[in-house]
């Protein structure tokens, strides 16, 4: 029986990992990967929708150019806030490739349980079960599709992506103009 990827679960996964960054980039060494692919192995990010085959992301490349967007999903689970509009456009300032590592010998089980996983579940994961997912599966980013870090590592992600650190800030502002408002900034440092 053939098995189709759900793509949307797969993209999903690299928010995930994103997020788990923080919590996860831990005291040990970068675990940047070193690697080609070969040239038919690219595809543009707009390409996934597209693609309906059953195939393993191993060994596949995603990318995005400079000044395309894509979107992002932002969800905030709060007893006294909520957001209101979960999907923003984030522009890449420059050009940015991914690639997955998962078993290509999945059952449907494990796919199903695959295209379910999302921050939620993950995030109601203990460190062991935690661990042995990000085992079994990675998503990594580079700027030359040559070096890669997993989205999970901080310090491979400084060395592969050039900075230095990241600033991550929460603001309320009001003004007898603009009234009540809040602001959300990521800034990295170079």
């Amino acid at each position: 029986m053939k098995k189709k990827i759900n793509w949307q679960g797969c993209a999903g996964l690299a928010g995930l990992f994103f997020a788990m960054t923080v919590s996860l980039a831990g005291c040990a060494a970068p675990s940047i990967m070193t690697k080609s692919f070969e040239p038919n192995s690219f595809m543009h990010f707009s390409e996934v929708k597209k693609w309906d085959e059953t195939k393993s992301l191993n060994n596949q490349v995603f990318y995005v150019n400079q000044g395309e967007t894509l979107p992002l999903s932002l969800s905030i689970d709060s007893d006294f806030m909520a957001v209101k509009q979960d999907h923003i456009d984030i522009v890449a300032k420059e050009k940015i490739y991914f690639t997955v590592k998962m078993p290509s010998d999945l059952s449907m089980a494990e796919l199903k349980k695959l295209n379910t996983t999302d921050a939620q579940s993950l995030s109601e994961m203990d460190n062991d079960q935690r661990r042995a997912f990000f085992k079994d599966y990675m998503i990594y980013v580079s700027k030359d599709a040559q070096h890669w870090a997993p989205l999970n590592d901080g310090k491979a992600l400084k060395k592969v992506l050039g900075f230095r650190s990241g600033r991550l800030s929460f603001g309320m502002t009001a003004s007898t103009t603009k009234g009540l408002g809040a602001s959300l900034g990521l800034k990295t440092v170079k």
